[in-house]
């Protein structure tokens, strides 16, 4: 399918503001260099410098790319990462963002995605983004409760989601598209109690059956209740025991969002929140481990500092 012009022009440049004396690169693999040339071909148009790199797909979320990818994204000041599984929680992601290039990375990105909640209104998002991220970022405790079962206290740490980077115009911006979540690191110590996704989930899609695991000091044990638990806990495993560490709670916020089986979209669902197991060092953690996955729990009760600021997946009108 076509991508119009119009959601162009939203990508490159109201979102990366790439300019005609600056290099660009689209970074993709086979699964998706059909849309990523799309891409290529409108941003030549705006540059001269545009290069597009079509790299071995990965076999997971956050592993790293080939040696000579990562140089690549150490030498163009503009970047699109559009995968099919994630580069953004990796050394070479984050080596590029020391540099102070303006990067996107859009793992999973399709057509209907680019069509429904790229083109959204970012000013209001922007302001939306600068009331909450402040109680996030500021928060002692967070408690989070679900009908489905979800009861678990957290602390967090390194909270993102700055409105300066949901338009990715600024020296070192980072983040996805589409757009849309408060994300923090977890204080793994002070994490305990009990997660139920119900949402979606890396390689198993909306989840018919809801996956309940008990975490102990930031530590997650699947239990294995039936058959889309056990496909969790054998993704996990097959890392090896770190990737049971929780590495982010998200916070999801874009109005056009919605929940698809594709977590690229799904977390960023308006009122639902995401827990990520794996690597965390894009949160200044010390979980250096090849995965990222994020599970989505819809319609949470969000309680900060003893303050409920989200009911049941909706947001209260006291904090509007």
């Amino acid at each position: 399918m076509k991508i119009n012009t119009q959601i162009l022009d939203t990508i490159l440049k109201k979102v990366l503001d790439l300019k005609s004396s600056e290099s660009f690169l689209i970074t993709t693999d086979e699964p998706k260099k059909e849309l990523a040339m799309q891409v290529y071909e409108y941003a030549k148009n705006i540059t001269p410098s545009a290069r597009i790199e079509i790299m071995k797909e990965l076999e997971r979320n956050g592993q790293e790319p080939e040696p000579g990818v990562a140089e690549l994204m150490l030498n163009h000041d503009v970047q699109f990462y559009l995968t099919s599984k994630s580069l953004s929680h990796t050394n070479a992601r984050r080596n590029a963002t020391k540099k102070g290039h303006r990067i996107i990375s859009a793992p999973g990105l399709t057509y209907d995605m680019m069509k429904t909640c790229v083109n959204i209104d970012y000013d209001g998002l922007i302001k939306f983004h600068d009331r909450l991220r402040p109680i996030i970022l500021n928060s002692k405790e967070i408690h989070i409760k679900t009908n489905a079962g979800t009861d678990i206290k957290t602390a967090v740490h390194d909270t993102q989601g700055h409105s300066d980077n949901l338009l990715k115009n600024k020296k070192g911006a980072f983040g996805n598209l589409p757009t849309g979540e408060v994300d923090s690191g977890i204080v793994r110590e002070k994490t305990n109690g009990t997660i139920v996704f119900d949402g979606s989930f890396p390689g198993l899609g909306v989840l018919k059956n809801p996956v309940k695991v008990k975490v102990i000091n930031g530590a997650g044990k699947i239990i294995l209740d039936n058959k889309q638990a056990e496909k969790m806990n054998k993704m996990l495993s097959s890392v090896g025991e770190k990737a049971f560490k929780l590495a982010e709670l998200g916070i999801g916020t874009n109005p056009k969002a919605i929940l698809t089986g594709n977590v690229l979209e799904d977390e960023k669902v308006l009122g639902t929140v995401h827990f990520a197991f794996g690597n965390d060092l894009s949160y200044n953690g010390s979980n250096d481990v090849p995965v990222h996955l994020d599970g989505v729990l819809r319609n949470p009760t969000l309680k900060v500092d003893n303050k409920i600021i989200m009911k049941d997946g909706e947001f209260i009108d006291e904090f509007y």
